[in-house]
């Protein structure tokens, strides 16, 4: 029997998968199984934009690509340009939410199944002054801060805030005119999400 391992998601659904499986082609090739709350917010056929699939911390953002390439010296040089205009939308929507005071911004290449995605994870100010949370790389306390955001309590958190940058994307001009929209699909598409707008909430 080969070797399995667990791939586990934020609201507790796992899955048992061969051990040379790369979780980013699961995620495309089982995006109908995943979580309701991990749909993409951006989706361009190729670039993807959703919340972390593993942390509950609201608005923390994963930006990736569908094909299976490991590092961003394998991305041709068009797609690594579309990235970065995506990183940069992404980042101006973090501005929106007043109590987020840095986005601290990674790209790890896995020893094991790498699958190119960079974190885009925000560091929300109530939080990292209540528990003393240190960013910085040297003395980083970050591991803890992603340990402080629990599902349960995050849910309804990390739905409005997916909501709120799905619409920031979708009013962007520029990524309309490169040709990002209008694939993003509504919210209302996908099963068990829903939609909160009007008044203009904090999420966490």
């Amino acid at each position: 029997m080969p070797a399995m391992r667990t791939l586990d998601f934020l609201d507790g659904t796992t899955f048992t998968v061969s051990h040379d499986t790369c979780r980013g082609c699961f995620m495309n090739d089982h995006e109908h199984e995943l979580p309701a709350i991990l749909a993409p917010v951006l989706d361009d056929g190729i670039i993807t934009v959703r919340q972390d699939a593993e942390w509950a911390v609201p608005r923390f953002m994963i930006v990736g690509i569908r094909p299976h390439l490991g590092s961003i010296g394998q991305i041709p040089l068009d797609l690594a340009h579309r990235l970065a205009t995506v990183m940069h939308v992404v980042r101006q929507a973090m501005d929106e939410f007043p109590d987020i005071c840095a986005v601290q911004t990674y790209q790890e290449e896995k020893l094991d199944r790498p699958h190119y995605h960079t974190w885009m994870l925000p560091l929300w100010k109530s939080t990292m002054d209540r528990h003393a949370i240190n960013p910085r790389i040297y003395e980083s306390s970050i591991p803890r801060y992603l340990e402080l955001f629990e599902y349960r309590h995050r849910r309804e958190a990390i739905e409005r805030c997916a909501g709120r940058i799905r619409g920031f994307l979708r009013s962007s001009d520029l990524l309309r005119r490169q040709g990002f929209l209008p694939r993003t699909p509504h919210v209302e598409s996908h099963p068990g999400s829903r939609r909160r707008g009007g008044v203009s909430v904090p999420c966490v």
